[in-house]
């Protein structure tokens, strides 16, 4: 019998090759929380079923589940269970519990003007990273900006967000944990734990940091402006 591993994930990224980047949500609240380094969390490469199998490397999976498999996205939150072929992965089981959408935008132009203003207060203290709170015209919270400076090649830092070298979750975490009664851009209540966020990862053409920006709803006046601002493709 293969070993299985069965957890809550959030799905990274879909790579080119149609591998499903999981990151261990229990890894990632212990480091978070500080019980264990950030340098240490590593995404899983799981392999989705090919379009016309529904059996994964050997393993069976029914039609409903491989169809949940094929539909997943980007920050999207799942109780799956894993089966191990020594060091592959694949699906015995995915169920979808939060769609939060993690949407990656290379080369943009024309930076928002708090992501500016949080790179420029980090360039002031001598800090590499720095991040704020963003408010709505009502003056309500509606989202955190995280700005890093850019690495000299050969690390490219947008692409190791993406690809969990560098680990993103821990900022929605601390996200979740310190906005947890907020309320978005149209006056609703939002920020739950259970939240279904939008998180942006731009890279800037003309500028020398990369943007993480954690908009509290998915689905609010807020979230719709970035992907709009920046050619995303809406949710």
């Amino acid at each position: 019998m293969e070993p299985t591993t069965t957890g809550r994930f959030r799905v990274l990224d879909r790579r080119p090759d149609g591998t499903i980047l999981l990151v261990d949500l229990a890894e990632a609240t212990a480091a978070a929380t500080g019980e264990a380094p950030e340098a240490a969390l590593r995404p899983i490469a799981v392999t989705p079923p090919a379009v016309d199998d529904r059996d994964t490397d050997g393993f069976d999976i029914d039609a409903e589940t491989a169809d949940t498999i094929r539909s997943l996205e980007p920050g999207y939150v799942v109780e799956a269970e894993l089966a191990w072929d020594d060091s592959d992965a694949a699906f015995l089981d995915c169920a979808i519990t939060n769609r939060t959408r993690i949407q990656y935008a290379d080369g943009v132009t024309g930076l928002f003007e708090k992501a500016q203003e949080t790179w420029h207060d980090a360039q002031v203290a001598g800090e590499a990273m720095n991040s704020a709170v963003t408010y709505s015209t009502g003056k309500e919270p509606n989202g955190v900006v995280y700005v890093f400076a850019k690495q000299d090649p050969p690390r490219d830092l947008f692409e190791e967000f993406r690809t969990g070298a560098t680990p993103i979750e821990p900022l929605l975490q601390r996200v979740n944990a310190s906005h947890d009664a907020g309320n978005d851009d149209s006056g609703a209540e939002a920020a739950t734990d259970d939240a279904e966020r939008a998180v942006f990862v731009l890279n800037p053409a003309d500028e020398p940091f990369v943007v993480v920006y954690i908009v509290f709803r998915k689905d609010g006046l807020l979230a719709q402006t970035v992907r709009d601002t920046y050619g995303l493709p809406a949710v």
